[in-house]
């Protein structure tokens, strides 16, 4: 049975609104982190507010692909998108192409956070499903981030880019790295993108798998592009053991931004000062004396520091009266006091960064050219 000062302290943390309660704990919540942009394809069909069924800089056929891209390769149906890819012709910019398939780019811009999608991949030779960044148009220069794309003859291998430079013809430079995992077709799974200044960091299913910080970490606003090519120059062309129609399947999609004195320098993924420890990195400044930090635990980061007063506070007494609490004793009077002082001011000092969902959020590799 739970003593007096414990029922005092949830009863004061409920009140202040940080005591976790089911209203509070939603599905997106990330400690550390405040939601800025989300949709969990709840809705009948997808949400055209917040996503643009082309690309935002126009149409052209980029890569030697050979889809086209329509506006009815989507379907929503119990909590997932859908973009499905044709072998049916179909006509985009100007010309008509042998396959159709579907590319959404958000509305919603941002730069730096933290991004994430849980997806589900298609399998087969000439399919290659992408979720990335890229530089809000008019930008200069080349601004990409491929937090995943894959080759779907490669069904276990997943590569993570970034680009910069003058342009795609001129001066493009790019960093990328490939991991080799499960079957990633089979079943579905959560990739992450931590970005920051001068640093970026990828993270499949939670755990670290690529970080860059050296030059052309873009330094502009971007939005998350989720598509399904057909061919082109990196994957080839289907063959006859590719599986039409083909589905690239996605949970959902969340953005985020760092607390301020939360995520640190590091953020998510990396070390952090002041907030979030990144994978396997320490953060200083972030827990009150006595915490400790965690490593592997949110998705996309390692630990977050956990905060502490150098122990659990305990009054030295329990409540032997039947839970009415009438004969607690002197000590646990007084820790329950202690108690109700140090909550109060935990939550005076935090008030502001009450992790609540925005009022504005929805509720919802080889660099791709724009021309």
């Amino acid at each position: 049975m739970r003593s007096r000062s414990a029922r005092i302290s949830s009863l004061v943390l409920a009140s202040l609104g940080l005591w976790p309660t089911e209203a509070s704990a939603a599905a997106w919540d990330k400690p550390g982190y405040t939601l800025t942009f989300h949709d969990e394809f709840d809705a009948g069909s997808l949400d055209t507010t917040a996503w643009k069924r082309r690309y935002k800089w126009g149409e052209a056929v980029i890569n030697n692909e050979l889809q086209a891209y329509v506006d009815d390769a989507f379907s929503v149906s119990n909590g997932m998108l859908s973009i499905s890819g044709k072998h049916v012709s179909g006509a985009y910019a100007g010309q008509t192409l042998d396959y159709t398939s579907g590319v959404i780019c958000s509305v919603h811009e941002q730069k730096y956070g933290y991004f994430e999608a849980r997806l589900k991949m298609p399998k087969g030779k000439g399919l290659w499903p992408a979720f990335w960044l890229l530089g809000a148009v008019g930008t200069q220069g080349v601004n990409e981030i491929d937090i995943h794309e894959l080759l779907g003859h490669e069904p276990n291998k997943v590569y993570m880019t970034v680009h910069w430079g003058p342009s795609y013809d001129q001066g493009h430079e790019s960093d990328g790295s490939e991991f080799t995992g499960p079957d990633f077709s089979a079943d579905f799974h959560t990739f992450g993108l931590s970005w920051t200044s001068s640093q970026i960091v990828w993270t499949v299913d939670g755990v670290e798998r690529k970080t860059y910080s050296g030059p052309g970490v873009p330094n502009v606003d971007m939005y998350v592009i989720l598509n399904l090519a057909i061919g082109g120059n990196w994957p080839g062309a289907p063959d006859a053991s590719t599986a039409f129609p083909a589905t690239y399947e996605v949970d959902y999609v969340r953005t985020y931004q760092p607390l301020a004195g939360d995520a640190g320098v590091g953020g998510a993924g990396g070390s952090g000062t002041g907030g979030a420890a990144g994978a396997g990195g320490a953060a200083t400044g972030g827990a009150s004396a006595g915490g400790t930090s965690g490593s592997g635990g949110q998705s996309g980061g390692g630990g977050m520091p956990q905060a502490g007063t150098g122990g659990a506070s305990g009054g030295g007494s329990t409540d032997d009266s039947g839970g009415c609490g009438c004969r607690a004793g002197a000590s646990e009077r007084s820790a329950a006091s202690a108690s109700l002082l140090l909550l109060t001011s935990l939550a005076t000092s935090r008030l502001v960064r009450r992790r609540r969902r925005p009022e504005n959020s929805r509720s919802l590799g080889r660099g791709r050219r724009p021309r």
